[in-house]
C-alpha cells in the first residue's frame, strides 16, 4: 500500500465549484473508510473506524443521501457521479441500481466519470441479482482464490460500445485478468481522458 496515514491525517477536501459541499464529503468519507484519498491521490491504511464497521458508517451515507435526493440538493453531474460512486458499495441490489441511474444521470448531465461507472454500476448489478455481466469491469476471487470475471457475457457489447462508455476493450480486459492471475494488482478497466 501506498503512503500511510497518521493519527491526525485527513482526507484531502477540495472545492467544487459544481458540487453540493455535504455529497462531496459523503464521497470522500466513503473513499476514506475504503483505503482511498480520493482527491489526494493515495492509498492510505484503514482508517480507525471508532467501534463501527464499514458496512455501518454506508448505511448513514446512504440515509444522508436518499434525504439530499428527496430534497433535490443534488443537482450536477458531480453531485450525481458522487451519489453514484457511494451506493455502488452497497449489499444491497436496489442501491446498486440507484447507483446506476445516478451514474447514468451523472453522464447525461456532462460528467465523463459517470460513463465507466455507469458500465460498472449495471455490471455489478448485474452480478448481483445472478446475471452475467456485460462490460466486463467486475472481477472477483473464486473460492481457490483465482481472479475471474465469470459470468460474463462478452459478446453482448462490442469494444466500440463499451469505448462509449469508458470501459477498456475485451483484449485489455483479459490482460488485466491474466496478470491479476500471476500475481499482479488487478489494473483498471476505465479508459484514461475517456470524454
Amino acid at each position: 500500500m501506498g503512503d500511510t496515514k497518521s493519527a491526525t491525517d485527513a482526507p484531502t477536501v477540495p472545492k467544487l465549484a459544481d458540487a453540493n459541499p455535504a455529497v462531496v464529503q459523503i464521497a470522500i468519507q466513503d473513499q476514506w473508510d475504503r483505503g482511498n484519498d480520493m482527491y489526494g491521490s493515495r492509498q492510505i491504511a484503514p482508517p480507525d473506524m471508532h467501534g463501527e464497521t464499514v458496512a455501518s458508517r454506508d448505511e448513514k451515507r446512504e440515509a444522508t443521501l436518499r434525504k439530499l435526493l428527496e430534497e433535490g440538493q443534488v443537482k450536477s453531474g458531480t453531485d450525481f457521479w458522487l451519489a453514484a460512486l457511494t451506493f455502488q458499495h452497497s449489499p444491497k441490489s436496489e442501491s446498486v441500481m440507484l447507483a446506476h441511474i445516478l451514474a447514468v444521470t451523472a453522464a447525461t448531465k456532462g460528467n465523463a466519470n459517470g460513463k465507466w461507472l455507469s458500465a460498472a454500476s449495471l455490471d455489478r448489478y448485474l452480478w448481483d441479482v445472478n446475471q452475467a455481466q456485460i462490460f466486463g469491469t467486475q472481477f472477483k476471487q473464486d473460492s481457490k482464490g483465482k481472479w475471474t470475471m465469470e459470468p460474463y457475457e462478452p459478446t453482448t457489447l462490442s469494444d466500440a460500445e463499451r469505448a462509449i462508455w469508458c470501459v477498456i476493450p475485451l483484449g485489455q480486459q483479459r490482460t488485466i485478468l491474466k496478470s491479476a492471475n500471476e500475481g499482479e494488482p488487478l489494473g483498471a478497466t476505465d479508459t484514461p481522458d475517456c470524454k
